[in-house]
C-alpha cells in the first residue's frame, strides 16, 4: 500500500543555521497528524524544529470494498448471487425428498436453491427442493406426490420429479400439463433403487436422467416464472434477536433447527438436534434466509392425508442475518409466486444466498433464541 510521507523542516534562525535531521519513519507517539487538513496540530517534544505530515492513501482510510469479476457471470434468478453463466441451467427441477428416518440422510440438498419442508401424513414432512444453478450426481431418495406440494413447484415452471402420488396428486398433474418425470413410468436408467436404504425410501436418480427423461417426454427446455426480489448484496433487517429456531413438526422426533453463526452469517441446520448432512458431499447444511410460512391445514382421509392452505394469504417471519421480522404472504393462485410482505406493505427483499422455507401448521409452537 503506497503511503506519501512529507517531512517539513522549520530551520529556526538566530545568528546562523542549525542542521535537523529529517525522520524517515512514522510520527512520534505525541504527534497529532490530521490526514483530511495536512496540517500539524501538536508537535513533537523532543523536536520542535521538525514537523512531519503523514498522509495515507486513500485505500487505507477507506473500507476496502470487496470486487466482483462479472465478467461471463450472471445473477442467478433463485438466489441473487453471481454465478458463472455455464452453471445456470435452462429450467428448474421441483424433486419430491423423502424424510422419514430411513430415509436420511438425503442426497442433492446441498446442491439446491431453494428448499421447501412441509407435512405429509404421519406428521411426518417431505422436501421439495428446488435445483437451478446445480447438477448433482446423486439425488433422493425420492418420493411421492401431494397436491399442495404441486402448489410450490408451479411456481417454478419445473421439471416436476417424483414416484407416484395421491390420486388427487396425480391427477392434478394430467390437469395442470406439468412436465412430469415419474419413478413409476420411467425406465431404469433414470430411477434406481439403492441397497443401504429400505423399500420404498431407497429410489435415487440424478440431474443428467431427469435431462434425459426431459429431452425423451420432448418438454420444453426453458421454465418460464417469475423470483422474489433480492438485495443487491447483503443487507440487515429491522427485527428482533434470532440466532436459533428449532420447529418440532412432531415433537423430538421430527423437527427441524437452524443455528446462525455470525463469521459466515449463515445459519446451519439441524435435525433432531443433530447437523443435518447431505449424503453424498457431507456438506452442513446452510441457509442465509429462512422463511417461515404458517398455513393451516385438515386431515382429509383415513390414511391420515393432509389438505394444506397454501393459496390465499396469511402470516409468518422472515429471517436472516441473527434477526427476524413478522410479514405476511400473498398466493392468489396456484400457479403465482407466493410473495411475502413487511409490516408496511412492502414487498420484502432477501438477502443474496440460498433461501429455506419451513411450511408450519397454524398455532404449532415454534422455540427461539
Amino acid at each position: 500500500m503506497k503511503r506519501i510521507l512529507i517531512a517539513i523542516l522549520i530551520l529556526a534562525m538566530l545568528t546562523g543555521c542549525k542542521n535537523t535531521e529529517v525522520s524517515t519513519e512514522g510520527p512520534s507517539e505525541t504527534e497529532v497528524v490530521s490526514s483530511e487538513t495536512g496540517t500539524d496540530i501538536e508537535k513533537s517534544e523532543e523536536d520542535k524544529d521538525a514537523i512531519e505530515i503523514v498522509v495515507d492513501d486513500e485505500s487505507e482510510i477507506k473500507e476496502k470494498e470487496e470486487i466482483i469479476d462479472l465478467e461471463n457471470k450472471v445473477k442467478s434468478p433463485l438466489t441473487g448471487m453471481y454465478i458463472d453463466k455455464d452453471r445456470l441451467n435452462d429450467r428448474p427441477i421441483a424433486v419430491m425428498l423423502d424424510n422419514y428416518y430411513k430415509a436420511r440422510p438425503q442426497a442433492g440438498l446441498s446442491e439446491a436453491d431453494i428448499v421447501y419442508e412441509i407435512l405429509a401424513e404421519g406428521n411426518i414432512t417431505r422436501y421439495l427442493a428446488i435445483i437451478y444453478t446445480n447438477r448433482p450426481e446423486t439425488i433422493g431418495p425420492v418420493r411421492s406426490a401431494r397436491p399442495y406440494f404441486l402448489d410450490k413447484a408451479l411456481e417454478y415452471d419445473p421439471l416436476y420429479v417424483h414416484v407416484g402420488g395421491s390420486e388427487q396428486a396425480k391427477a392434478d398433474i394430467r390437469t395442470l400439463k406439468m412436465a412430469d418425470i415419474d419413478g413409476l413410468s420411467s425406465g431404469g436408467d433414470i430411477f434406481w433403487r439403492k441397497k443401504h436404504k429400505p423399500i420404498p425410501n431407497n429410489m435415487y436418480t440424478s440431474y443428467e436422467a431427469i435431462m434425459k427423461q426431459s429431452a425423451r417426454r420432448k418438454y420444453n427446455s426453458n421454465g418460464k416464472f417469475e423470483t422474489l426480489q433480492f438485495n443487491e448484496k447483503d443487507m440487515q433487517i429491522e427485527g428482533k434477536e434470532l440466532n436459533e429456531i428449532n420447529i418440532p413438526y412432531r415433537g423430538k422426533k421430527y423437527s427441524s433447527g437452524f443455528k446462525f453463526n455470525e463469521e459466515d452469517g449463515l445459519y446451519y441446520r439441524y435435525v433432531n438436534n443433530k447437523p443435518h448432512l447431505d449424503e453424498t458431499s457431507k456438506v452442513h447444511l446452510t441457509a442465509k434466509n429462512v422463511i417461515v410460512q404458517y398455513a393451516g391445514q385438515r386431515v382429509i382421509d383415513s390414511a391420515g392425508r393432509l389438505e394444506m392452505n397454501l393459496i390465499g394469504n396469511g402470516k409468518g417471519m422472515y429471517i436472516t442475518n441473527g434477526k427476524a421480522m413478522d410479514v405476511t404472504w400473498k398466493k392468489p393462485s396456484r400457479r403465482d409466486l407466493t410473495r411475502f410482505y413487511d409490516s408496511q406493505g412492502n414487498e420484502i427483499s432477501l438477502n443474496p444466498g440460498i433461501t429455506w422455507f419451513q411450511v408450519v401448521p397454524s398455532g404449532l409452537n415454534i422455540v427461539t433464541k
